[in-house]
């Protein structure tokens, strides 16, 4: 009697726990994974300690079937138990899993992007670099190939003045085609329309035909915005009629194509690239005909002075690699301050 009963109070305890253990689960699915190891080693345990208690535990062969009905049931309740401990390990699992993956396509992506902010910081820089290079050939007026778009003749002449008289062509238009490439040329027009509408222009200062290539807008951008004047600005009708009836406000149709072919300067940046693209101070070295340094300036200024010259022309002088200065020359020097 006392058995049956003990067996009874047993298996109620067993009960209980199972379910306490079910509800502890399902009340921390979504807790770390180390702290479901530690519930499915409890368990583990509570349920070692039970199959201790029932193999102490004997009882009669009146009994038996009572006890395998009951032991089969605690077993399988068991087996459910450590079931979903291990459904909740799957899932904590999965979650880490996939958590840890979408912190590694993160990374990737982090990674793509910074090598791709670096590749076009590199390719701005060459852009700017090409662009630095083709403004100082264009003002040098060095070397340059010219082509003929109907004839497809070729030729090469040492500066762009001795090209410009040669084919009777307008200085502006040679700088124009290479820095914009327009086989058209604006320039005329740009120039005409900007001194019969007083555009930009002051009392007592010369008028500089190429000053519309170192505008921000494009000429063509310049050219329409003149011609959108004529009708606005504050001008007598018959001037407007002028104007509008001259045949220098249409561009005027070339057919050439050039090329700066100053591999001089190409050698000079190549060298000197470091020190010209940098700012701070810069050191200057006075140089005879054979290369020998005669005097070593700490700075532009000091240089400056020493030529009697303005430190904006020095500046220029090295900076387009025209560097004589009277029986000597200057250049940058590579030794460091």
């Amino acid at each position: 009697m006392f058995k049956r009963f003990f067996k009874r109070k047993k298996d109620k305890e067993l009960e209980n726990k199972v379910d306490e253990n079910l509800t502890k689960e399902s009340d921390t699915l979504e807790v770390d994974f180390d702290e479901v190891s530690l519930v499915r080693e409890e368990t583990v345990e509570n349920i070692k300690d039970e199959d201790c208690i029932f193999e102490k535990v004997s009882f009669t062969k009146t009994n038996e079937d009572i006890e395998n009905t009951s032991t089969s049931n605690n077993t399988i309740v068991l087996e459910d138990l450590t079931e979903g401990v291990l459904d909740v390990e799957e899932i904590l699992e999965d979650i880490l899993t996939n958590k840890v993956e979408d912190e590694e396509i993160e990374i990737t992506e982090d990674i793509d992007t910074t090598e791709e902010t670096e590749e076009e910081a590199l390719s701005n820089n060459a852009i700017e670099e090409e662009l630095y290079i083709l403004d100082i050939k264009i003002k040098r007026g060095k070397g340059i190939k010219v082509r003929d778009l109907y004839t497809e003749e070729e030729q090469i002449f040492k500066t762009h003045k001795e090209c410009s008289k040669k084919l009777k062509l307008p200085l502006g238009y040679i700088k124009e085609n290479l820095k914009y490439g327009h086989t058209d040329y604006l320039g005329e027009a740009i120039n005409f329309l900007t001194k019969e509408l007083h555009t930009s222009l002051e009392d007592g200062v010369e008028f500089d035909e190429f000053a519309y290539l170192e505008s921000s807008k494009t000429p063509m951008e310049q050219f329409s915005i003149l011609n959108d004047k004529i009708f606005k600005a504050r001008i007598s009708e018959s001037k407007r009629d002028l104007i509008l009836s001259s045949i220098k406000i249409e561009p005027v149709k070339m057919h050439y194509t050039f090329e700066c072919i100053d591999n001089e300067y190409n050698d000079y940046f190549e060298k000197y690239k470091s020190i010209i693209l940098r700012g701070g101070k810069k050191k200057i070295e006075l140089v005879s005909k054979n290369g020998e340094a005669i005097e070593i300036f700490k700075s532009i200024d000091e240089c400056a002075n020493y030529l009697n010259k303005d430190r904006e022309e020095v500046v220029d002088m090295l900076k387009y690699g025209n560097t004589k200065a009277g029986r000597y020359e200057i250049r940058y020097s590579l030794r460091s301050i």
